[in-house]
């Protein structure tokens, strides 16, 4: 069955609502989407936006703490939000019948968040151990830090969490004055898939959306962000840090959401190294040289720019001789790019990924939300299989050779002492 894409609605001020009304469906799926990520924290200060992510929870003029964690959830409901490069996301699945409770508390929480400055100091200490634990995670670490050698100075190479020393020196009024003057004013949608109609979702959102003020959404916000500028130079760094496996990540620039051969570029990324044991690049060093355990190849797009990615692990006396196969392969189009026959099989495998995906209902939500802010339009399933089908072998074969061999990348090798 088709999925989608959801009807666009709008509030009386002007707010945007997605709604796939599913009068059958027993679940219900909701999420509020704002244009604000790491990338947009500074003048205030870097880890300001995932810091305001804690804060939602803590409490609003209606409801305290404990009310806000415990209202969807004593209804079998679930409650969560999460931070990226660009986006707040706050989202929320419950049985049906609980539609109208779970938005009247994701909008009370939106708009009407409030917190005490003890509230404040203690998130701080939990995403001071957050940021602890994501540096004893050698995945986690070492992507931060190839970012950094992808983005140098620009504010995508800050890291989501923030860098501890700034994110300590935050002050509560600042964070309330972001929320308030910031945040509230970034482009921000709604998402819901459940049975309510549309026009119950939105005057749902108009009992808990301020009047005070007619609320403009830009769909696309790209133009509004300092891009960063191109590398000059391929760069390669190594390193030696205290884990038991040596990790590398070999990568660089890539296009943004918007380009048009995005869906060809993530193509090309699955059949290279996706979620699937017969990828290539799992093909030829695990099954065949037995050199790591796990491979991937990753494209992350963003409004402005994007990065692509190799990342792995291994034993540490081998990280030298994955390295050079890697760059081999990279450096080889009848190893990097499919051939006539594996171009067939490589759209069979996208497009089986995309149909299992439908499962997440919460994912394709999200997903849409995101799409409406990049400024793209919503595409159900089988426009998107019918694109996968029309991408011709030759715009994969520009693609890698265009960011495998035409531009500079980076590469870098953490190993561990003798």
């Amino acid at each position: 069955m088709t999925v989608g894409p959801p009807v666009s609605i709008k509030t009386s001020t002007g707010f945007t609502i997605l709604c796939l009304h599913d009068p059958h469906y027993n679940l219900a799926h909701l999420a509020l989407i704002n244009d604000s990520g790491s990338r947009d924290d500074l003048p205030v200060g870097s880890g300001v936006t995932h810091c305001l992510e804690h804060l939602l929870f803590k409490g609003t003029s209606d409801r305290n703490t404990f009310q806000v964690l415990s209202e969807l959830e004593n209804k079998g409901g679930d409650l969560n939000a999460f931070t990226t490069k660009e986006r707040l996301v706050l989202h929320a699945s419950c049985p049906a019948v609980h539609s109208l409770t779970a938005l009247d508390l994701l909008g009370d929480m939106w708009w009407h968040s409030k917190w005490s400055d003890e509230e404040f100091r203690k998130e701080q200490k939990v995403i001071r151990e957050e940021i602890g634990m994501y540096r004893d995670n050698p995945e986690e670490s070492l992507l931060e830090e190839f970012e950094a050698l992808v983005f140098g100075r620009h504010a995508l190479a800050h890291p989501i969490l923030g860098f501890e020393e700034q994110l300590m020196r935050l002050r509560p009024q600042e964070v309330h004055d972001y929320y308030r003057n910031v945040f509230l004013q970034r482009p921000t949608v709604l998402v819901y898939h459940g049975p309510l109609e549309p026009m119950e979702v939105k005057a749902a959102m108009e009992r808990r959306q301020p009047k005070s003020r007619k609320t403009v959404i830009q769909a696309h916000n790209a133009l509004q962000r300092n891009r960063p500028t191109g590398l000059r130079q391929s760069k390669s760094l190594d390193k030696v840090q205290d884990f038991n496996q040596a990790y590398g990540m070999i990568g660089g620039r890539a296009p943004s959401v918007s380009n048009e051969n995005r869906w060809a570029i993530a193509l090309l990324f699955n059949w290279l190294g996706g979620d699937h044991m017969s990828a290539r690049l799992s093909m030829e060093l695990r099954e065949k040289l037995a050199l790591v355990y796990e491979i991937e190849a990753q494209y992350s797009p963003y409004s402005d720019t994007g990065m692509w990615s190799i990342p792995f692990s291994c034993d540490p006396s081998n990280y030298r001789l994955v390295q050079k196969r890697v760059e081999e392969i990279l450096n080889r189009p009848s190893l990097s790019t499919p051939t006539p026959t594996e171009f067939k099989i490589a759209k069979e495998q996208m497009i089986g990924r995309i149909l299992l995906a439908e499962e997440n209902r919460l994912q394709n939500l999200i997903g849409w939300g995101q799409a409406y802010l990049d400024g793209n339009r919503l595409l159900d399933t089988q426009e998107i299989i019918d694109r996968i089908h029309r991408i011709p072998r030759t715009t994969v074969l520009e693609a890698a050779s265009h960011l495998f061999r035409d531009r500079p990348r980076r590469s870098l090798l953490w190993t561990c002492a003798p």
